[in-house]
């Protein structure tokens, strides 16, 4: 079977199709989003622990890099490499929380979904979007106690559906069915 490493993990034809599949998924999902720019809701945090846990921080940065641009692309923004570095730390801190490990215990998911939220959600994207938007003094005080208290509404919700996802045996049956088949 052919495969594609580059020193790296190497991919099968099969991975980098559901490579694939799980990154357009991320892309749809993204158009589902509600909310502000500034203060968005979406639940494409899950396809991104998936290909974290699947695919490792390796494969997973790779195609954060690509999601992101293309993403940008369909969005109209103009782009902005904050933002991938952003995706790149987030899926990478869940491959290495959850790549190549059969069972997710509850306690590596509340640290996995907690770094990501206070590194990537709080500092990470907030620094780009008052980048982006120019915002000074009380204006990027505020953005940032909003974005702080989405996040901490948002982290139970992530916590549970990240644990329940990443445990989900009907899940996991169907990755390997479509890797061996």
């Amino acid at each position: 079977m052919k495969t594609l490493s580059w020193g790296y993990p190497k991919l099968s034809v099969k991975s980098m199709a559901l490579l694939g599949l799980l990154t357009a998924l991320q892309l749809v999902l993204s158009r589902f989003s509600f909310g502000p720019d500034f203060l968005k809701f979406s639940v494409t945090f899950i396809v991104v622990v998936l290909i974290g846990k699947w695919f490792g921080p390796v494969w997973g940065s790779i195609m954060a890099v690509f999601t992101d641009y293309i993403n940008t692309l369909l969005s109209g923004y103009p782009y902005f490499i904050g933002f991938a570095l952003s995706a790149i730390t987030g899926v990478f801190i869940y491959g290495i929380f959850f790549y190549n490990r059969p069972k997710i215990n509850l306690v590596r998911v509340i640290i996995a979904v907690s770094l990501v939220l206070i590194i990537v959600n709080i500092f990470m994207n907030t620094t780009w979007v008052i980048i982006t938007y120019n915002y000074h003094g009380m204006a990027a005080i505020k953005l940032i106690e909003l974005r702080a208290i989405k996040q901490l509404i948002m982290a139970p919700l992530q916590i549970i559906l990240t644990y329940l996802i990443l445990n989900n045996q009907a899940l996991e049956r169907l990755r390997l069915n479509i890797l061996t088949y």
